[in-house]
């Protein structure tokens, strides 16, 4: 009998020190838990820097490093809107801006449309609402959605354009910088003006990461 109490006591002892040890462990890792992920989401923005860093230099995209930047993750695209915006994990606290520019290693992407503290809006290129100045070869135009497609009308030139040239954002644009943007999938002409189709340089529908630069000028 004496064998048996002493048996169920040891088996509570057991059972309270175990259950204890992983209560406290618990408790020790909840507390730590934010200092855990800070270091982890440093490491992971300084490994993502230098790997962006990489990716721009071998695309050449010319002057794009320059000023001030940062490398956000997309948390949202919604799929209600999924060719007009995306949300990113940076805002205010990261002093980001209405009108900064995004863009990743194939090219722009768009720019940011509203700032909280601690995410922000972008305002995708495919946007319905997208009215974005451009340049193909020598001649420019204004880049828009029509329907499901993007494309290019109000060609300024005659210059003959071509499937699979270029478009770059234009100069003149409140980017302000001349990123690529797409290339020119179809050319239609009815002898006066041109409009061309456009397929954009970034996969829109697959961001995980984007760049966030600080904009040159006001719009």
């Amino acid at each position: 009998m004496k064998k048996n109490k002493s048996f169920i006591i040891l088996f509570f002892v057991f059972l309270f020190s175990s259950f204890g040890f992983d209560l406290f462990l618990s408790f020790v890792i909840k507390k730590d838990n934010n200092l855990t992920t800070k270091v982890i989401l440093e490491s992971d923005y300084l490994n993502l820097k230098q790997e962006y860093e990489s990716l721009l230099e071998k695309v050449n995209i010319e002057n794009i490093l320059e000023g001030e930047y940062v490398v956000s993750k997309v948390i949202l695209h919604d799929p209600y809107v999924f060719f007009d915006t995306i949300t990113v994990l940076k805002g205010k606290k990261d002093n980001i801006e209405v009108g900064d520019i995004v863009y990743d290693e194939k090219g722009f992407i768009g720019t940011v449309s509203l700032v909280d503290e601690h995410h922000s809006t972008v305002k995708l290129v495919t946007n319905k609402d997208t009215q974005l100045s451009v340049r193909i070869n020598n001649s420019y135009g204004i880049l828009q959605r029509e329907h499901e497609d993007l494309v290019v009308t109000s060609i300024t030139s005659k210059e003959q354009i071509q499937e699979g040239d270029i478009i770059y954002t234009s100069s003149f644009s409140a980017v302000g910088l001349e990123i690529p943007v797409g290339t020119v999938t179809e050319v239609e002409s009815n002898g006066i003006e041109q409009k061309v189709k456009v397929k954009p340089a970034s996969d829109i529908s697959n961001l995980n990461y984007v760049l966030i630069r600080k904009k040159n000028i006001h719009v």
